[in-house]
């Protein structure tokens, strides 16, 4: 009895340390709200790199209206030279989502002449996920409890729903659709919560973002919308539950499709207190939730730990 519960322990300390290194792993914006545009300023994307902490798993995702700019994976030597020629893989559909899969230092740029110069380039360094040590206790030979002093299992509290941005069209972006109801099919495809965002990415001066009341989606009115936004990438926080309606209100864009309604449901609450049970001895607390994608994943992996030992 006493070998299948020290086996047991050490497959889910093993468990524990997986999931610490799956958690880790974090999705980037490249420039935030700013995107990855020709920037105003050089150093933008230089200043944005050196305040991120990169490890291995990490995502980078570009932002930019197609057509317009790219993303190109370059060598040293053609980063500092802004020389795009021989790259190491060239993306030009945005959004570009990169995952950063080996350790070391990535260097990416913008091919568009001149883009590059002007400070349209991005170095990053990648750490490689440290390993969580893992001590295995000796096992010691104790009394077995009685049946009457066998505690019940204790439940797991439900994971809270961290918020997710949904690119509006996913690869088509916010454009005028072939297919009529090719964002009405995509919204119906996901679920939006309160604290979700999306993200319209389109042509800038080609297309905009309205958000309008029900009867002017219905009726493609972009007259006194609630708000309207034209510099792409445009990011939406819904904050609030129930219906939200967008639009583009260039002239017959939104009477062939280009129009959106999404349902916003409020998260279920998460419980992060597990129910105290009689036991022979006081079990510490399980740790409380943070935050944090990388925090509250471990935060479950150590409750897991926690409810196999009751076993």
């Amino acid at each position: 009895m006493m070998a299948v519960g020290f086996n047991r322990m050490v497959v889910v300390l093993v468990v524990v340390a997986t999931l610490w290194r799956c958690s880790s792993a974090a999705t980037y914006m490249v420039g935030d709200s700013l995107g990855w545009i020709d920037p105003p300023n050089a150093n933008i994307y230089t200043d944005w790199g050196s305040n991120k902490s990169f490890v291995v798993g990490d995502i980078l995702v570009f932002n930019f209206a197609t057509g317009r700019h790219d993303v190109t994976e370059v060598t040293k030597s053609g980063y500092d030279s802004c020389n795009g020629n021989n790259p190491i893989s060239t993306e030009s559909n945005s959004p570009v989502r990169i995952t950063l899969t080996s350790a070391g230092n990535r260097h990416f740029i913008c091919t568009i002449p001149g883009h590059c110069n002007n400070g349209q380039k991005l170095s990053v360094t990648v750490r490689a996920t440290s390993p969580v040590p893992v001590s295995v206790p000796t096992p010691s030979i104790s009394p077995e409890p009685s049946s009457s002093d066998r505690s019940s299992p204790v439940p797991s509290p439900a994971p809270a729903r961290q918020p997710m941005t949904y690119v509006v069209g996913d690869s088509l972006g916010w454009s005028v659709p072939n297919n009529p109801s090719f964002y009405e099919s995509w919204a119906r495809d996901n679920t939006f919560v309160v604290g979700d965002i999306l993200e319209f990415n389109f042509l800038i001066q080609t297309h905009n973002v309205a958000k309008v009341t029900k009867d002017n989606y219905g009726s493609c009115t972009g007259e006194s919308p609630i708000s309207l936004s034209t510099d792409p990438p445009v990011r939406i926080t819904l904050s609030e539950s129930g219906e939200h309606f967008f639009i583009c209100t260039v002239a017959g864009h939104c009477n062939i499709g280009q129009k959106l309604a999404v349902n916003v449901t409020t998260p279920p609450p998460s419980s992060d207190t597990v129910p105290s049970t009689p036991s022979p001895e006081t079990a510490p607390p399980p740790p409380s939730a943070s935050p944090s994608v990388r925090a509250s994943a471990f935060s479950a992996a150590l409750l897991a730990v926690a409810v196999a030992l009751v076993y």
